[in-house]
């Protein structure tokens, strides 16, 4: 586990980087669940989308961290 609001530059790239070519991946898995929905699945793919909302909600919240943090420094 990581203080990502207080990682280097570099560091936190690489890992931002990782996680939203992650996140994209998911958003390609339920796209395509939705094209092919299988009404037995619905509730994987609604599992899958919250998991992306609570997944970029959290992204956002690290963004603005660490935005406020750098001002304070500065």
């Amino acid at each position: 586990s990581h203080s990502w609001e207080n990682t280097e530059r570099e560091y936190y790239d690489l890992f931002t980087s990782y996680f939203t070519f992650h996140v994209k991946t998911v958003e390609e898995v339920i796209q395509e669940a939705r094209e092919i929905l299988n009404p037995e699945n619905r509730e994987y793919v609604k599992k899958l989308v919250q998991y992306v909302k609570h997944a970029d909600d959290w992204f956002l919240g690290l963004k603005k961290r660490r935005k406020v943090l750098k001002t304070q420094v500065a």
